[in-house]
């Protein structure tokens, strides 16, 4: 094992001359020394000489110091240290006690080099994101982005993060308000928001862009535009709706009797562990339409019954959803 004692050299207790024989009996028995290490505590000290606390502080940072030289592995050398106060020796001596560099003592000019390529560093990463920002903008990245997440987007540049949260907390619910992160995070991904992140796991707790970014505030917004037949697919991107069409090359026993292609406007989130209502209805010319929406969307659609019926069960809610919802297509 490696001697310690060559880490912490010269060590000296200075006592001044100033002080009384009790005050220099109290210094002594302080800064006691067993090689390095201190001997007595400074309760036991208070103690022996039943004394408060802030008496001996007062009698050890008037009358006495410690000096020494602690050695710093990084640039293999001594600095000198000088204190008042065990607990700060203790502090500073133990750093050379740690097996790991990285925690070992640094003297000031360690440190000084250090800090200042921290900050090199730091400008680097700064001027990198900066850069990845602006050609995002000149890319219009936001054009890569669907509807729910340019919304998005459009409201990061008007209301803080916040805000944010609350507006949408509301409109997606507790359960659902993961896909603002989701959101969030695709659009960091294109570059036009740096997320700040923090905690244990790393959650979202405020966003950053750059800020003229807010001059394409009208293009990045969504157009509003009736939506087209055929596929169809909420903002929300929870609800499949598309029609089947008919096969007419049939050729072939194992031929599907429904085929065709289908183009979303819209990605779609199927999330997994999520109860989804499912129906399919006949349509002309032999032609289906399928429709798949999330059990918690029920609550949001509008339930006609008479005054005086009683409530009805969730069977009977989804069989009346589904009927209702036959009708819009």
């Amino acid at each position: 094992m490696e001697d310690q004692n060559t880490k912490i050299a010269n060590l000296q207790v200075k006592i001044s001359e100033n002080c009384t024989e009790k005050e220099k009996q109290i210094i002594e028995l302080y800064w006691e020394f067993n090689k390095i290490e201190v001997i007595n505590s400074p309760k036991h000290v208070k103690n022996t000489f039943n004394i408060r606390f802030a008496e001996l502080n007062k009698i050890i940072g008037t009358y006495s110091e410690v000096s020494f030289f602690l050695f710093c592995e990084h640039c293999q050398s001594y600095e000198f240290q000088k204190m008042s106060s065990v607990t700060k020796y203790k502090e500073i001596t133990k750093l050379h006690r740690h097996g790991n560099s990285h925690l070992n003592f640094k003297c000031f000019h360690c440190q000084s080099i250090e800090e200042n390529q921290a900050i090199i560093e730091k400008h680097k990463a700064h001027k990198k994101l900066m850069q990845k920002l602006n050609q995002a903008i000149e890319t219009k990245n936001w054009n890569n982005l669907n509807h729910f997440e340019r919304e998005i987007l459009s409201n990061c540049l008007e209301i803080n993060f916040t805000q944010l949260k609350k507006k949408y907390g509301g409109q997606l619910g507790k359960e659902s308000f993961i896909k603002l992160i989701r959101a969030l995070d695709n659009i960091a991904n294109e570059n036009l928001l740096h997320l700040l992140r923090g905690g244990w796991n790393n959650y979202i707790y405020d966003y950053q862009y750059v800020t003229r970014l807010t001059e394409f505030k009208d293009e990045i917004k969504v157009p509003e535009k009736p939506t087209p037949n055929g596929a169809k697919i909420d903002v929300d991107t929870n609800e499949l709706k598309f029609k089947l069409t008919i096969n007419d090359r049939q050729h072939h026993p194992d031929s599907p009797e429904h085929a065709g292609t289908v183009t979303f406007k819209e990605r779609i989130v199927i999330e997994p562990g999520v109860v989804y209502i499912f129906g399919l209805w006949n349509r002309a010319n032999d032609n289906l339409y399928l429709t798949m929406t999330p059990l918690e969307n029920l609550e949001k659609t509008p339930i006609t019954k008479r005054i005086n019926s009683h409530p009805i069960s969730l069977q009977e809610g989804i069989a009346d959803f589904l009927n209702r919802l036959g009708k819009d297509f």
